[in-house]
Order: C-alpha cells, then sequence, then structure tokens
C-alpha cells in the first residue's frame, strides 16, 4: 500500500521540523513538501498532490485560512487539518466554512496524528 502524502505548511522551521518527524515516525505516511505561507502552499499543491495539508492558522503572506478556499479548488480530494495555537469553537467554525476538515491545537500537538489517520482513512 502506497504511503500517504503528507504537506506541512508553517512559518516556523521548528514547527514544519516537528510535524515532520510526527508524521515520518508513522511507517504509513510520508512527507512531501513543506511551505512557510498560504500562497506558497497553493503554488506547490497541485503539483505535490498531497493527501493530506497541515496548515497554520498565522503565517506571513497568506493565512492557512485565506489559503484553503484555493487549495480546496487546486487539489480538492486532499484532507486539510488546521494546526494552530488558537482553540475554540469560533476558530472551528470558521475552518469549517474554509473548507477545512479539522482543527488541531499545537498546545496538544500529540492529537495529530490521530486526526491526520481518521482523515486518511475515510
Amino acid at each position: 500500500m502506497p504511503k500517504k502524502r503528507v504537506f506541512v505548511v508553517d512559518d516556523s522551521p521548528i514547527v514544519r521540523c516537528m510535524v515532520r518527524q510526527l508524521f515520518e515516525s508513522e511507517t504509513n505516511c510520508e512527507v512531501v513538501g513543506e511551505a512557510e505561507n498560504g500562497l506558497d502552499a497553493v503554488a506547490k499543491a497541485g503539483f505535490l498532490k498531497p493527501d493530506l495539508i497541515v496548515l497554520d492558522l498565522n503565517m506571513p503572506v497568506m493565512s492557512g485560512l485565506d489559503a484553503a478556499p484555493f487549495l480546496r479548488k487546486v487539489v480538492p480530494e486532499t484532507s486539510l487539518i488546521l494546526f494552530t495555537v488558537h482553540e475554540g469553537r469560533e476558530i472551528e467554525r470558521v475552518a469549517f466554512a474554509a473548507g477545512i476538515q479539522a482543527v488541531v491545537s499545537k498546545d496538544h500537538a500529540s492529537e495529530l496524528i490521530p486526526h491526520a489517520q481518521a482523515l486518511l482513512s475515510d
């Protein structure tokens, strides 16, 4: 069975590295690319064709929320997770309206893999 392709989008190199390590510890996942803002993510997503994109909320140039509708058009079958320091029903409401399927708090990074696996198994 081919590995699930993951694309990590965060303006922090430290966070991108941590997320990469989380996914690379999973035998069924491979990180196929990284981007430091939403505009870069939209530009790369079409040729990377990831199964999952992990998006930061607050990034320079273009936020994860602003990038989500464009990503939905470029890679409509790709699952999107918003990985953010912000929590609460309002951020979830806005994220879901933008086409994001899950919101995971950076304070609870251990929940990222279970959310990803749930989306990737659909």
